[in-house]
């Protein structure tokens, strides 16, 4: 009890006092003989630590300083680079739309050009059409006239040869002088299509009666 009622009459305001006027002389005695290390160019161990340690801070900060101004500018160059991305998509996007207006426009020319052709093919058709009809008709004609006018030669042509035939049965020969007469005319005969009796009688005549001169007098004269 004796220790405590001892504590009790401290004055520690006066120990307080004390204290704070024991550590500012350390401090001061430190500041000191720091002043005077500094003056003399010693450095202790505790100097040179705090001399590390501070200028440890102030390459850090500056690293640090360094280092922001690094990511401002990547993030400034970032957002540059995110511009330019953005502005070369937005052309590419116009230009593919813009491609695909005209696609679309050609398309459409080519569809309603395709339907124009279409209608003037099928026209252009029509009247070659009806221009190749008319020839057919035009040629079918001729050909019924020219087949007409043949089958009246052939007629004309075989009556002929009947009539030779006959009359040069009737002297028992052919004047030396018809012979070339009487073939041309079978063969005008074969060319407009005669039958096959025009040529029967042209044979025979050729081949069983003989060539009577023109000098010679002829059998029906000399019956005269």
């Amino acid at each position: 009890m004796s220790e405590i009622t001892e504590l009790t009459k401290i004055d520690f305001t006066y120990v307080f006092i004390a204290v704070f006027a024991i550590l500012f002389g350390i401090k001061v005695f430190v500041s000191l003989f720091e002043w005077f290390i500094d003056k003399l160019g010693l450095e202790t161990k505790w100097m040179r630590k705090n001399r590390e340690e501070h200028e440890l801070i102030i390459q850090t900060s500056q690293n640090l300083a360094d280092l922001k101004k690094q990511h401002n500018h990547d993030v400034e160059e970032s957002n540059i680079h995110d511009s330019n991305i953005k502005e070369e998509l937005s052309a590419f996007m116009s230009e593919i739309k813009s491609s695909v207006s005209e696609t679309q426009s050609e398309i459409k020319q080519f569809a309603e050009n395709r339907l124009s052709d279409r209608q003037q093919s099928l026209e252009i058709q029509k009247e070659l059409t009806d221009s190749i009809k008319s020839i057919i008709e035009y040629n079918s004609s001729k050909d019924k006239q020219i087949d007409n006018l043949m089958a009246a030669q052939r007629e004309i042509l075989a009556d002929k040869i009947n009539e030779k035939y006959k009359y040069y049965i009737s002297i028992k020969g052919i004047p030396e002088d018809e012979v070339d007469e009487f073939t041309n005319l079978h063969t005008a005969y074969k060319g407009v299509g005669g039958n096959h009796s025009g040529d029967v009688k042209y044979e025979y005549c050729m081949n069983h009666l003989k060539v009577i001169p023109v000098a010679t007098k002829l059998l029906m004269d000399a019956d005269k």
